[in-house]
This record gives C-alpha cells, sequence and structure tokens, in this order.
C-alpha cells in the first residue's frame, strides 16, 4: 500500500504507546489492530472494551507473549460451548437408577444373610453371598459404563472476531509471510503505525517510533489494509477448535 503526502505526527522514544492506549481506551465504536506480540495486560484492555460494546478486531501470530504461560489471557477470547447429547444423557441417567437399585439390593441382601448365618446359625444362606458378588459385579460394570459414557461434546468460538496466523519461525511450511507490521486503528478515524507491539514493554518501556495520522483519506487506505490482511491474506492460522480443546479441559460427563 503506498498513500502519500498524509498530515501525521511522530514520536520517537520511551513510552510511545501512551497516547495510543488513551486513544484505544476512548474508542466509541471500533478498534483495530494488527501486532505479532501482545501481553496478557493488554489483552485484558481488549477484553473490557469488548464488555462496554466496542467492536474489536485483532490480527496476531503465535508469538503472543503469554501462549505458552501460565496467566493465558489468550484463553479468554476463546469460549467454549459445552453440548449435551440428549439419548445418552437419558441412558446415563437410566444407568445411575439401576445402580441405585443395585446397591440397595445388595446391601439388603448382606443384611439379611448375615443375621440368618450368625445368629440363628443356618450356614446354607451363605450360599446368598455368591448372589451378592453376582449383583456387586454387575453394578460394577454399570459404574463403568456410566463412567465411559459420553455426554458432552464442545464447540469453541471466539469472543470477538481475531486472527492468529502461525509463524514461520515455529516450523511452519505454509506460511513464508510473517504479518510483522503494527497498525492501530480506532473508530476508523485515528490510525498509528511504527515499530510498537501491543505489549507492555512496546507501550511503555522500549524505544519507539510511531506514526499517528487522522488524515481521512490516509485512515480509510490503512482500513483497507488491515481488512485485507484480515479476509484475504490466505495464511494458515491456529485452528479454533483443536486450540480450544488444548486450553479447556473436556470432561465427557
Amino acid at each position: 500500500m503506498f498513500y502519500n503526502n498524509a498530515v501525521c505526527d511522530i514520536y520517537i522514544g520511551k513510552s510511545a504507546g501512551a497516547k495510543l492506549l488513551q486513544d484505544i481506551r476512548n474508542a466509541k465504536r471500533n478498534v483495530k489492530i494488527v501486532s505479532p506480540y501482545l501481553s496478557p495486560s493488554l489483552i485484558k484492555e481488549l477484553i473490557f472494551l469488548h464488555n462496554k460494546g466496542i467492536n474489536i478486531s485483532l490480527i496476531t501470530s503465535d508469538e503472543i507473549e503469554d501462549f505458552y504461560g501460565n496467566d493465558k489471557n489468550i484463553n479468554k477470547l476463546i469460549v467454549q460451548k459445552r453440548h449435551t447429547d440428549k439419548k445418552a444423557k437419558q441412558s446415563r441417567d437410566s444407568l445411575i437408577s439401576m445402580s441405585g437399585i443395585l446397591l440397595f439390593a445388595i446391601i439388603a441382601l448382606a443384611v439379611l444373610l448375615v443375621p440368618l448365618i450368625f445368629l440363628l446359625k443356618e450356614w446354607k444362606f451363605a450360599y446368598g453371598f455368591i448372589f451378592v458378588v453376582v449383583l456387586f459385579l454387575v453394578r460394577d460394570f454399570i459404574m463403568r459404563q456410566i463412567k465411559n459414557m459420553q455426554i458432552y461434546h464442545y464447540t469453541y468460538q471466539q469472543l470477538f472476531p481475531f486472527k492468529v496466523f502461525i509463524s514461520p519461525n515455529n516450523g511452519n511450511s505454509f506460511n513464508k509471510t510473517f504479518i510483522h507490521s503494527k497498525i492501530y486503528v480506532i473508530d476508523d478515524e485515528i490510525a498509528y503505525m511504527g515499530s510498537l507491539n501491543f505489549t507492555g514493554k512496546g507501550i511503555k518501556d522500549n524505544h519507539e517510533t510511531r506514526i499517528r495520522t487522522g488524515d481521512p483519506n490516509a485512515v480509510a487506505k490503512i482500513v483497507e489494509e488491515v481488512n485485507e490482511i484480515f479476509f484475504n491474506s490466505n495464511l494458515a492460522e491456529r485452528d479454533l477448535q483443536f486450540w480450544g480443546s488444548q486450553l479447556y479441559p473436556e470432561p465427557i460427563n
């Protein structure tokens, strides 16, 4: 993309993201971000804006700072949906009822046999414990069936639209292009570009460069470029369903 003669502000130095973060927090309609690196605290900022009703679009890579860490705020961008197999649940409920009946029968029969054998000295009733054992084995089989029955399955959806492109640095043979751009658009009226990643260090600590423009023509061109990356890049992405299954527990019942 080429666009010349745009009116813009230039900043070089530390805390290059202070004004950017202020504009993002003051967004009224939408925020679009392209940044290959993210920090947990700044993912929280996007979630906060989303909860306020601001439309968020995010393009990043699996070089996310907390991707493999303990503070996985990226998890919060992936929503787990649990679906119930009603027929399987009905079958499981029937088996649970049956196991309860069998447990009652085992206890009642044992309570009946013990005094017959030890108080009345009727040793022939000891054979009744064979039936107790059979009932126990049947109930144990039913309990294993209950434990292994698939009641739930899971799907995953995005909290807001985002793309996580697989980095060529991770040995991916499909993506030869790494989206290394840092682009921020607020309300389709203000745009930032430069070296500034959406990370804590990038916003505050690093010596960065950034350009801010409110030039309508320049911003429109930048929005077009962001949309092109989002919808037409044809780059390999993290599979949301597989990724979600790695992030969340999936109990079967």
